[in-house]
Parts: C-alpha cells; structure tokens; sequence
C-alpha cells in the first residue's frame, strides 16, 4: 500500500469527463500508471563485462566503461549497511533488487541472467529526511559506475564492482522480495557470478573450509567451493552486515543446510548474512 505520510503520493490518477453529446455518459478513465514506474530495469542497467582481460592480472591495460546516467525504478531495498565492522565508517551502502523484472519474469535478450540486484553507493534522499527500510520499493536517480578497485590496487583481470552512485526515493512499501537459490558452481568465478552480485542469493550445502579469518574488524570464513577453483574465486562468508562473530553461529568447520545473503564482491566475493536467521541448520 502506498504511504502518503512518508512522501507525496507518487501516481495520479487522471479522470476527464466524457465529453457532452454522442456518448454513453460515462467517463472516460486513463490507464493508471505503472506502478513500478516507467524507468530502467536493473537488467537493462547491469550489461555484459566486455572489458575483462584474463590475461591483465595486474588490470594494467584495461579499457573500463564509461559512468552514464540512469533512472532505475521500482527496485525493492533488500538490505542496508548500518553496521560498521572496521569502526571506520564502513557503513552507508543499500542493496536493491528489481521487483517489476523479478516479478514478470522479462528477460532482457543479451543482458546477464538474473541480473537483478544492485549495489547503490552511499545515497542522497529525496526529501532529505527520508528513512528507508528493508522492503521499501524506491526509484533510483543517479550515476552507473563499473568501480575498478581503490587507487592502491585496483582488482585484478580488468574486473569491477557495478554499482549506482545518486539519489533514492519512496515509492511504495512492504514489497516481498524472495531469495534466489543459487548453486555453488554458478560462484565459480567472476564472470559467472557478476549477474548475482547485488542480489539476496541462498546457497544450499555449505560447509566452510578452514578457519576463519580476521583483519581490521573484518571477519570472514571460506566456503568449501569443491577442486579447481582459483584462491581468488573462492566465495566467503562475511560479517559486511551484522556481528557474524559474536552474534552468528560458529563457523569453524560447521556445515549449514543453506545460508541466505547478500553477494557483495571486493577482490573476491562474499556471502553477507543480514542476521542469525540467514543460516539454516
């Protein structure tokens, strides 16, 4: 249901009279508008890494892709980064999914499959005051960005982190936004899990490999991803969005029906649980 307290209603619903003489009385009545919007699908946004280089190890040569503007609408907040595990203001990032794509299923001929999450940097509001929460369906106005890495290294192989840097705004609330179960094979590498990244993905059978790992309030464990796989390819489970370590369970050598997270990547990428509820035992 929309919510008019929160920001002025969004649609408007446009009835003209019929006009006198020669009709039936009744009125004449528009199509209401979408209520997803009529602006561009996360699908359509996120494209094909054509910039990737196997042979750049050191992402020396790489010819990156523009930023260009885009207006995204009706995606549906999955997750929001309020929690700061390096205590140096590590926070501030929304993970968004396409609920008009997800919803009616319209692939995107060319684009990934799904496709449908997104990275949204650090956003402005509009009206300033906005408060969004998990479930919120907002339009997004900003900038589309392949982030290559920080200045003192950027990732290898020509590789990005897609994300829109700009301005969010309400739409409607309470959308229902469901996992997608992913498996293991399709996290096998880069190009392979790109269309994830962004998305509140749930893989089944997980078993962690190791011990976990701690650097600078970052806590991290490696999933079991089977023979073959590259150190960097290997998929982790991280505390990005809550206290793993001293509210989740133990990982070290646990094994877990199915976790549920947020695929976010950084030089590799990892599964973020959004609580202890995200781990199924």
């Amino acid at each position: 249901m929309l919510d008019s307290t929160r920001i002025p209603l969004l649609l408007s619903f446009v009835l003209p009279l019929a006009a006198c003489g020669g009709g039936n009385g009744d009125a004449h009545a528009d199509p209401l508008a979408n209520v997803y919007g009529d602006g561009e699908r996360l699908p359509q946004v996120l494209g094909q890494p054509s910039w990737l280089d196997p042979d750049d190890q050191d992402s020396a040569r790489c010819s990156y892709p523009s930023d260009r503007p885009v207006r995204v609408t009706g995606v549906a907040v999955v997750a929001i980064d309020r929690y700061d595990e390096t205590s140096q203001g590590a926070t501030g990032n929304y993970y968004v999914q396409d609920t008009y794509a997800q919803a009616n299923h319209e692939p995107v001929e060319g684009d990934p499959v799904p496709g449908f999450g997104m990275t949204v940097f650090n956003p402005s509001f509009s009206p300033p005051d906005l408060r969004l929460a998990e479930g919120d369906v907002v339009d997004v106005t900003g900038v589309m960005m392949e982030f290559a890495g920080p200045v003192t290294g950027r990732f290898p192989f020509c590789r990005t982190l897609p994300e829109i840097g700009g301005t969010m705004s309400f739409r409607f609330e309470n959308a229902h936004v469901e996992s997608t179960t992913v498996p293991l094979t399709a996290l096998r590498g880069y190009e392979s899990a790109r269309p994830y990244i962004g998305m509140l993905v749930r893989l089944e059978n997980v078993e962690i490999a190791g011990n976990p790992s701690e650097s600078s309030g970052r806590y991290s464990a490696a999933i079991n991803m089977g023979q073959g796989v590259e150190a960097s390819d290997i998929v982790r489970i991280s505390n990005e969005l809550y206290d793993l370590k001293g509210q989740g369970p133990a990982l070290q050598g646990s094994s877990f029906r199915a976790v549920t997270g947020v695929l976010t990547y950084f030089y590799g990428f990892r599964i973020a649980p959004r609580s202890p509820a995200d781990f199924e035992f």
